[in-house]
Parts: C-alpha cells; sequence; structure tokens
C-alpha cells in the first residue's frame, strides 16, 4: 500500500474532488410542491361528479332494460267439503205431530157411591165414615126416609142423578158430599152460580173441561171447608167436604166416571 502523500496532480484532484462534496452538501435541496387545498377539492367534486353521473347512467341503463315480473305461486284451491252446506235445501221430510186424541165427554154415573172411586181406594179415601145415599133413594126405603138433596128443579139449575154424602151424626160439621148430575149449558152455567154464591172460586178452562176450586175456613167453627166443581160435556160433578182432608179425589172420581 501506498503511503506517500499526493503529490502534483493527484494532488490538485484530490482537493477539487473534496471542494466538490463540500459544494454539494452546502447546496440546499428543492422543497417538496405541496398539493394546494383548492385544487384538492375541486379535483373531489370532479370524481364526485363522474361517479354520480356514473350512478345516473348505470341507474338509466338498468332501466331501459326490461325486467321480468316475479313469479306468484299459487296457492291449491281446497278440495270440497263432502258435508252437506248450510244453504243446501232440506229434502227429509218433517216428523208429523200427533193429532190430539178428543177428550171424553161420555160419562158413566153409577147409582152406588162405592163405585165413585176403586175398590181399593176407598178406605184410604173415606174409612170407616157412614155413607148415606140421598139420590138415588136406596131400594126398599121410601123417598123420606133419607133427606132430600139441596137441589131446585125450579130455577134453571142442572139435573142431579147421584148424591152421596160421607159423615157421621154424632160429629158437628165434618163430612163429604159428592153430586153429579146433567144439563144444557145454561143449567151448568147457572149451576156454578148457585154452587159458588158468596165465594170466590178460582176457575181454569182446558180442553173443553172446567175446573172451580176454592178453599176457605168455616165461619163457625174455623176448619177448611172446600168446594170443588167438574164439568166435562153435559155432566158436572161437585164435591163439597168440610174438616175432611183427601188427597186426589177428583182424580180418582173423573178416572172412574170418565174412563181417564
Amino acid at each position: 500500500m501506498n503511503t506517500e502523500p499526493p503529490e502534483g496532480d493527484d494532488l490538485q484532484r484530490m482537493l477539487v474532488s473534496m471542494k466538490q462534496n463540500v459544494l454539494e452538501r452546502a447546496t440546499p435541496r428543492p422543497k417538496r410542491r405541496r398539493f394546494r387545498p383548492g385544487i384538492a377539492l375541486g379535483v373531489i367534486g370532479l370524481l364526485a361528479i363522474g361517479t354520480a353521473t356514473g350512478a345516473v347512467a348505470l341507474s338509466l341503463s338498468q332501466q331501459e332494460t326490461p325486467v321480468a315480473a316475479p313469479t306468484r305461486t299459487q296457492q291449491p284451491e281446497p278440495s270440497p267439503s263432502a258435508t252437506t252446506p248450510t244453504s243446501a235445501p232440506i229434502t227429509q221430510r218433517p216428523t208429523p205431530r200427533p193429532t190430539p186424541t178428543p177428550v171424553n165427554t161420555t160419562a158413566t154415573i153409577p147409582t152406588d157411591c162405592r163405585a165413585l172411586v176403586p175398590a181399593s181406594d176407598y178406605d184410604r179415601f173415606f174409612g170407616d165414615v157412614p155413607l148415606q145415599r140421598v139420590l138415588p133413594v136406596a131400594e126398599g126405603l121410601p123417598a123420606e126416609a133419607t133427606p132430600p138433596p139441596v137441589v131446585d128443579t125450579g130455577s134453571g139449575l142442572p139435573e142431579t142423578d147421584l148424591y152421596c154424602l160421607w159423615r157421621d151424626p154424632a160429629a158437628d160439621i165434618t163430612g163429604l158430599a159428592v153430586t153429579m148430575g146433567h144439563g144444557t149449558p145454561e143449567e151448568l152455567a147457572n149451576g156454578e152460580r148457585s154452587y159458588y154464591e158468596g165465594w170466590s172460586p178460582t176457575c181454569e178452562e182446558s180442553d173443553g173441561i172446567r175446573i172451580c176450586r176454592q178453599t176457605r175456613p168455616d165461619p163457625q167453627y174455623g176448619t177448611d171447608w172446600s168446594r170443588t166443581r167438574y164439568v166435562r160435556g153435559d155432566t158436572w160433578l161437585e164435591i163439597d167436604q168440610a174438616n175432611f182432608p183427601t188427597d186426589n179425589l177428583l182424580g180418582a172420581i173423573v178416572g172412574e166416571i170418565w174412563g181417564d
């Protein structure tokens, strides 16, 4: 290696090279050009306008292209029901209503007071209370042997066919009387007014049958006094009982006389 200091031309070249290096370091470098905001905003605006224009153009191009309408899936219609619709005409014939049986108006009035009720019910109704048959008059006995019934044949009242009285002669007013007969409609109406004179009965009429009833205290003894009148067809029936309770005596008599 040569350690000798340069001389002559070598020394001159070395000095020139060192001088250039110093000058290069001492010379300021040119500054970078900054981007101005106004220009930047302008560029951005142009870019935005271009983008919007492109979007509008794209939209217009899409609108010009026909688009197929979306298909709708049709639900299958339900199968017709097997049941008959409510509006269908009714073909079944209505059940005919039975014709009501006409009420039997033919009465069979007995001549024996014991035949007014079934034999099995006689003791239940009358027990051992003495029986007096007033009408018709018992065979073998004169008419004056029995007390006459309260019948006024001269005032348009119906005819009396049977009059039975259950009463103990030793009792006060306790007793029961059953009276039956027949008559015209006018006579039957007169008989009702006469029977309930001074009373206020409750009456009801249905199917040609008229029933009147009333119970009130006896004015002298204060016991129950009841009067029942039953009219069916041209036959009338009266039950007059004082302090003599019964259970459906009218029903038992009607069953025997009219066959109900």
